[in-house]
């Protein structure tokens, strides 16, 4: 077994760059969550989605994961992304 078995990657799919890994957070869907359409200005940058509902951009990556987006670069304008309230990622990161 890998070390890297239990890991999420971050991999650039048009060039094979390898950005990093980290454990997965292990969040499911619930009601409070948020909805965001991505739109053309923040297409190539999920960090201001962070800011927008966490205030900050560190936490870019709970909505990649949250979303199953492997490339937080190449979102397409009109993506749909599920946004986990600040309280429960509190629960899960911040803790």
């Amino acid at each position: 077994m890998s070390r890297y078995d239990w890991s999420v990657l971050y991999v650039d799919s048009k060039n094979g760059d390898f950005y990093g890994t980290r454990q997965p957070l292990r969040l499911r869907e619930h009601e409070t969550d948020l909805f965001h359409v991505v739109t053309d200005a923040d297409s190539k940058r999920i960090d201001l989605i962070a800011w927008k509902y966490y205030r900050d951009v560190s936490l870019w990556w709970v909505i990649a994961e949250f979303n199953n987006i492997s490339n937080p670069l190449e979102i397409p304008a009109g993506t749909t992304l599920r946004i986990p309230t600040y309280e429960r990622i509190q629960m899960k990161v911040l803790a």
